[in-house]
């Protein structure tokens, strides 16, 4: 009844002008379904025309309509005559008839033309919610997320958008599984203020305008910070936009039916409460807080001591998880590689007679060790196994079947008590359960048998074998004497269900327990900001980013990996290349699957890389960086002048130098910061050089989201103008980065060090040489020859007529003629033959 008036009175107020959210939740039976039909029908007698109602499927709505047709008979409206039903076409033995809508013709203020209509759509069908006054979204839990958010944001702004009132229906607990997706995370973000103070305060102040001059005279902004907190006053003082409403009263059972008690304290369906969720010790610093791993066979051993631990355990990890079934708690009881680990306060060892208070509960399951062979047949056909998430996806996306060998452990969830959320106390669990598996931590059982190699090839539990050998209860004499005398682990089909008289401890420190040699620890969760920001504080580097959404959250999965490096001889440069090889993509995915991920969470996925593609890895690990550029497929080292022509022209370099000098607009270097966004989150800006955080995400969201100017305003929450000075300050230091590059180029093409040394050198040499061509300079030799004295030659070499006539000048031609004889003058001796020709020729003339 409470919920009924709280809907009709919302109703009432629906010219108030104000958006409201009513969130019914409550365990199953208690009669939701019933209320919201009850309240449609009663929005129908007070006016609305249009009212949309959607759940999952059609069939989740017989209830629904049922109690929507008895509330209006209730009122005296009469089927076929002031109503019709319209029920769905399908038809089929094993199909259900549902009524899809229902159009009411009487009007009770005469107007006869009047049509009101409840009618049925489907979630995805957003375009169908445009007109409807009323959206009432019946289990809610169980259609995603973002579907929801939709549903209940109405198109475009004005009055209009603000006159629509939603009602959210859900169950919270039950034994097909729990709905906190809708409290956790959907429900949490309606409660706060601060966004709506916020943005009323901003529209009053942008109300608040005046002449373009003289502002200081009118006071323009005197009033508009005026305006501003009376409007911040006014939003903080008003109701809130939503209401939540619970119903505890069961319909379906009787008030304390025993049934419904015992299946709730079966299943931990009904852990929740703040009896079981209360701290004792309070909240002790995480430093002083310790891991115990706890013992399985203990804790589902029926005492009572255990059944309070589990109801515990199964509170928090109910309260901070989204999604819940009893087929967790199956899963947490019998699983061969599941185990469990709790962080408790300083004060577990102290007080014995009591539960200690559990800050933090952590499911870990161990994966890997697959055959080679195995995994390269199933990739060959297409396949994968089920189990091992995450050596099967990352064989699977990078190709390598050797990973599949490697052994690791995957953190299944972890859930930290609701009343210390962000204190540290999740990020101390992962603390020691690293340090656990990577074999830091002293087994004081077996002497150090933490260095033991434990084959997990069977799937068998790190601590299984050792808890069965407890198993003592209900069997013989003799076979508890053979249990404590080491004999092995007795086989699932021969072991004997019965209550155990001598129970193994239920806690047990992590210092007594022997740990699996591992070679990673990693997860899989849904990307979300925080929890991005916890796993990376915790060591974990991203592998893998799931390109489509998950159907309930609405959010990418994705896989991070942390290496063991002293727990195992394998090399691990693996893990830097993948991640290497990882950041490559989702760089070249930011702008298609991964456009409408936050700028920040984006920005957030490429911590690191902008200084390198792998900035853990040092320098003198050459395994792994030659892993990376193997893997890579391209250099990954600093930017250098000859690759960076193939990526930008001097034209390119001139436009980004003449934007950095506030010379042109921000869109004549729109198509370049693709490409320079590319080269700088890619590392190749090299080590030294980086931009600020706002830098990077006006970057990360130009260049590779390919977001505009307003849509990153909205998401940074800042003024337009500053946006654009951020930005200009990156491509400005961006291009003052590429000058120097490109003219340390040119520097190096001219002559500087030794070779210019050499140079000079060589130059000096040829200092003293004449201008002149080599004809002029043998005979200004021959010149200055014959100057000398040639009586200085020897008398041998004077009186050789062979090398006198070689010697050139003056002197030489002198000396020739005094050594050659003096011949007398003779004429000529005529030839006979031509005489006689000659006499032949004047003969025949004759």
């Amino acid at each position: 009844a409470r919920a009924v008036l709280a809907f009709l009175e919302a109703c009432s107020e629906k010219q108030g002008g104000a958006a409201r959210t009513l969130a019914l939740t409550a365990a199953r039976g208690r009669g939701k379904s019933a209320a919201v039909g009850l309240c449609l029908a009663g929005a129908l007698s007070l006016g609305y025309a249009d009212v949309a109602v959607t759940a999952p499927e059609p069939e989740n709505l017989v209830s629904v309509f049922q109690f929507l047709r008895d509330g209006l008979k209730a009122l005296k409206y009469q089927e076929h005559l002031d109503y019709s039903v319209t029920y769905d076409g399908a038809s089929g033995r094993e199909h259900t008839k549902c009524v899809t809508s229902v159009t009411v013709h009487r009007s009770d203020d005469g107007d006869e033309g009047k049509r009101q209509v409840v009618r049925y759509v489907r979630p995805d069908q957003h375009h169908s919610f445009a007109a409807a006054e009323i959206v009432a979204v019946d289990e809610a839990a169980a259609i995603p997320l973002p579907v929801v958010r939709r549903i209940m944001t109405p198109p475009g702004d004005g009055a209009g958008a603000r006159r629509r009132l939603t009602f959210l229906s859900s169950t919270v607990n039950g034994y097909e599984g729990t709905g906190r997706a809708l409290s956790l995370k959907l429900i949490e973000e309606l409660r706060g203020k601060g966004a709506d103070v916020r943005r009323a305060g901003d529209d009053a102040g942008a109300a608040v305008v005046g002449a373009g001059a003289k502002k200081g005279d009118d006071q323009i902004h005197e009033k508009r910070a005026e305006a501003m907190a009376a409007a911040a006053a006014q939003a903080t003082g008003t109701p809130s936009r939503l209401r939540e409403i619970s119903l505890a009263e069961p319909i379906r059972y009787a008030a304390g039916c025993p049934v419904e008690a015992w299946l709730n304290k079966l299943l931990c369906l009904d852990c929740g409460s703040e009896d079981v969720l209360r701290l004792a010790g309070g909240a002790p610093a995480p430093s002083d807080c310790e891991l115990y791993q706890v013992d399985r066979d203990a804790l589902f051993s029926h005492h009572k001591l255990s059944e309070a631990f589990l109801q515990k355990m199964m509170s928090i990890c109910s309260a901070a998880h989204y999604k819940n079934s009893p087929n967790d708690l199956q899963m947490l009881s019998d699983a061969p590689s599941h185990s469990v680990y709790v962080l408790l306060s300083p004060c577990a060892e102290r007080d014995r007679q009591s539960l200690p208070d559990v800050l933090a509960v952590v499911q870990v399951a161990l994966e890997g060790k697959i055959s080679r062979k195995s995994v390269e047949a199933q990739l060959a056909r297409g396949h994968r196994l089920a189990g091992d998430l995450i050596p099967w996806s990352v064989c699977q996306q990078f190709g390598d079947p050797n990973f599949g060998r490697l052994s690791g452990a995957r953190v299944v969830r972890i859930a930290v008590h609701p009343s210390v959320h962000g204190m540290g106390y999740g990020t101390r669990a992962m603390e020691q359960l690293y340090r656990f598996f990577n074999g830091e931590m002293i087994d004081l059982t077996s002497g150090g048998g933490g260095d033991k190699d434990e084959e997990m090839g069977s799937g068998d539990d790190a601590s299984g074998d050792e808890d069965d050998d407890t198993e003592s209860d209900g069997a013989s004499d003799d076979a508890d004497a053979d249990d404590t005398a080491g004999t092995p682990t007795r086989r699932i089909l021969t072991e004997k269900i019965a209550p155990r008289k001598q129970l193994p401890p239920l806690l047990v420190p992590l210092t007594e327990t022997p740990a699996p040699r591992l070679d990673w620890i990693g997860t899989s969760y849904g990307l979300t900001a925080p929890l991005h920001r916890f796993w990376r504080r915790a060591g974990m580097r991203l592998l893998y980013l799931r390109q489509t959404q998950n159907d309930l959250t609405g959010e990418h999965s994705c896989i991070m990996v942390r290496a063991l490096p002293r727990r195992t001889g394998y090399d691990d440069a693996w893990l830097p290349a993948f991640v290497a090889d990882a950041r490559r993509r989702i760089v070249a995915m930011l702008g298609g699957s991964f456009r409408h991920v936050d700028v920040r969470t984006a920005l957030a996925l490429l911590d690191g890389c902008e200084g390198g593609a792998s900035p853990a890895v040092p320098a003198e690990n050459e395994g792994a960086h030659a892993a990376i550029e193997k893997r890579s497929g391209t250099d990954t080292g600093a930017l250098v002048a000859e690759e960076l022509r193939y990526v930008l022209t001097p034209h390119d370099l001139k436009r980004l130098e003449l934007y950095g000098r506030n010379l042109c607009d921000h869109h004549l270097v729109t198509d370049l910061v693709s490409s320079l966004a590319r080269l700088y989150f890619r590392g190749r800006f090299g080590a030294d050089f980086r931009l600020s955080s706002i830098q990077g995400a006006l970057l990360c969201g130009i260049g590779l989201q390919f977001k505009s100017v307003d849509e990153l305003t909205k998401e940074l929450g800042l003024p337009g103008n500053q946006v654009l000075a951020m930005f200009n300050k990156a491509v400005r230091k961006m291009s003052a980065y590429l000058r120097r590059l490109v003219e340390a180029e040119e520097e190096s093409k001219l002559l500087g060090g030794e070779a210019r040394e050499k140079a000079e050198k060589d130059v000096e040499k040829m200092g003293d040489v004449a201008r002149q061509t080599l004809v002029e300079d043998t005979k200004e030799a021959a010149a200055e020859g014959n100057k000398s004295d040639t009586n200085t030659l020897d008398e041998n070499l004077l009186n050789d007529k062979e090398i006198v006539q070689h010697i050139i000048g003056e002197k030489g031609k002198h000396l020739e003629k005094e050594t050659t004889p003096v011949r007398k003058k003779t004429a000529p001796a005529k030839d006979k033959s031509h005489s006689k020709a000659k006499g032949k020729k004047s003969g025949k003339k004759r």
